[in-house]
């Protein structure tokens, strides 16, 4: 099959496509045909040689893919069959033609989505879904502080908070990455390079509130319902060393 590849790292001009074994699903594994895969920041530092894939998983970029099933594996038990489509979370691998995941990292391509929407569906959009509603509980009404809020998840973030009802606040590091945020639909942005984002956030909301258990001094403690910011990474992931989670590297 062919696959994305890199022999050292360093640019984009470095990638190119290259013929590997196409890979066997093992016990509980489906063979994805692969129609399109996302482009993730782990991968752009991966291929700067910045990042290591998590032990045991493909060196192939791509976090993310869509697709058929083209095989499934021993002891396979799901509802899955050869020929539907899918959309999947990976530790790696899915820019090539073909990638094996588990099983239970399948998931159902939502209704209305094209291949290559989906294909961009599982790692930022799902971890900003996870952030907001499962940990965060967020209601209409509240204000979000999103941090890195032209990232992926960043800009997932500020479209599903606006669906919910609540009003999306961001940082970032540069006037073209705040504009870009509110055109998605933050309500404001700050650049956290040029002011205090905590004192802009509470002017912004006229909320007034002390920092609750584990939070530092420059997380408002009112913007996430009184938990500590979190930080997330797909299956099987760290970030790299030198990276403060929830902002830029």
């Amino acid at each position: 099959m062919l696959a994305v590849h890199f022999d050292k790292p360093g640019g984009p001009e470095n990638l190119y496509v290259k013929e590997v074994a196409k890979p066997r699903p093992g016990e509980g594994e489906v063979l994805l045909k692969v129609a399109a895969s996302a482009l993730n920041r782990a991968d752009l530092i991966q291929r700067q040689g910045q990042y290591a894939p998590p032990p045991g998983a493909s060196s192939i970029l791509g976090l993310e893919a869509s697709g058929h099933i083209a095989e499934l594996g021993p002891a396979c038990q799901g509802p899955w069959k050869i020929g539907d489509p899918a959309m999947v979370l990976l530790p790696g691998g899915g820019q090539a033609q073909y990638v094996t995941v588990p099983e239970e990292f399948l998931m159902p391509i939502p209704a209305g989505l094209t291949l290559s929407q989906a294909a961009a569906i599982p790692e930022a959009w799902l971890t900003a879904f996870q952030l907001l509603h499962l940990l965060g509980n967020v209601q209409a009404g509240d204000s979000v502080l999103i941090h890195a809020g032209s990232s992926g998840v960043g800009t997932a973030a500020i479209q599903l908070a606006r669906m919910a009802g609540a009003i999306p606040l961001v940082t970032a590091g540069s006037q073209h990455k705040l504009q870009m945020a509110e055109k998605l639909g933050a309500a404001a942005g700050f650049n956290y390079k040029e002011e205090d984002f905590s004192e802009a956030t509470l002017k912004f909301t006229k909320v007034q509130a002390k920092a609750g258990g584990g939070f530092h001094k420059t997380n408002p403690a009112p913007l996430l319902h009184g938990e500590p910011p979190t930080s997330t990474a797909s299956v099987g992931q760290s970030l790299p060393r030198d990276c403060n989670p929830g902002g830029p590297c």
